[in-house]
């Protein structure tokens, strides 16, 4: 691949992260993303197939980078209440890791959470938040034995407590605290959410 033709890769992305975080998806046009660039329109079509294309390559690796963090819970091996308890707090234990992820990734997690609208990664919380639930779920579903109350399992119960940490750390995010404030934070909203467990399933 020439220098020529990376330089220009480079120089549309670094335009289209400007353009897409300043006027949202929706509001960026490929002619001032070619434009602030100084590219043609036929260059930008050498590099990417459309606009989705372009978003697409700022922010989908570093997504499945976050997402392959995710641990699924379903094949941790359960012996014991002991076990079901610690699977919990190593579960909401990573959350410093992800929030550390996301700060490394300031540019990325913003065009993804406040930039996205109009493309396949605008519902990109609520997935997160629908895989962390089903994963709990299958972890639980499969723990049955070692809980005092496992009647109690629900999912809309199970949903609200992924949702709370998720939104948590990112509104946390998007709100300006710090990585420090945010971890801190988060893990509290963590602790709370383990000790509802604990209560609610007799663990």
């Amino acid at each position: 691949m020439s220098y020529d033709f990376d330089k220009t890769h480079e120089l549309i992305l670094k335009s289209a992260l400007k353009n897409f975080s300043e006027n949202g998806f929706r509001n960026a046009s490929i002619r001032n993303i070619c434009k602030e660039a100084g590219v043609t329109n036929g260059a930008f079509y050498a590099h990417f197939k459309s606009k989705e294309d372009l978003f697409s390559a700022l922010v989908s690796e570093k997504l499945k980078l976050f997402n392959d963090t995710y641990q699924n819970l379903s094949e941790m091996d359960i012996k014991s209440s002991e076990d079901v308890l610690h699977i919990f707090e190593m579960s909401y234990g990573s959350i410093e890791t992800l929030i550390h992820y996301v700060y490394s990734e300031y540019d990325v997690f913003k065009l993804v959470l406040q930039c996205s609208g109009g493309t396949s990664y605008e519902n990109f919380v609520n997935e997160l938040i629908d895989a962390e639930c089903e994963n709990t779920m299958l972890f639980l579903e499969g723990s049955r034995k070692y809980m005092k109350r496992p009647d109690n399992i629900s999912y809309r119960f199970i949903r609200i407590g992924s949702a709370m940490v998720i939104n948590f750390a990112f509104e946390a995010f998007l709100n300006g605290a710090s990585e420090e404030d945010n971890i801190r934070e988060t893990k509290t909203a963590c602790d709370f959410c383990i000790a509802g467990y604990r209560h609610l399933l007799g663990i």
